[in-house]
């Protein structure tokens, strides 16, 4: 039996294997947290750009109106807006004309949203 000798390199293929990358589940993870940072972080930029330009707009015009003998602020409130919740109309109203609380006079002036 008369074998042949091969030469060293027979049958083996010249030049590199592609190598396949496989996450694990902890890998996976940090990937997708990676990613939802990003987005989370991208989202803040383009929300205080946003409000940057809204803060460029010109200013509201308010009424003014002369507060009457036993109005209050609830009524005057659900005066100006009938369809909004009247706390919140009399917050408004309030921080416009820097009222410490809930009392006003008649004759006085009052800024109306």
């Amino acid at each position: 039996m008369n074998t042949a000798t091969l030469p060293e390199n027979a049958g083996v293929v010249v030049g590199e294997r592609p190598i396949r990358m496989r996450l694990t589940r902890r890998g996976q993870g940090v990937l997708l947290a990676v990613l939802l940072a990003g987005i989370f972080v991208a989202g803040l930029a383009f929300g205080a750009a946003a409000h940057g330009a809204d803060s460029d707009s010109a200013p509201v015009a308010h009424r003014t109106v002369v507060v009457q003998p036993g109005q209050t602020l609830w009524a005057l409130a659900r005066q100006v807006s009938p369809h909004r919740d009247p706390r919140v109309v009399v917050e408004s109203i309030r921080e416009l004309n820097a009222l410490s609380g809930a009392g006003i006079q008649a004759g006085q002036e009052l800024l109306l949203p």
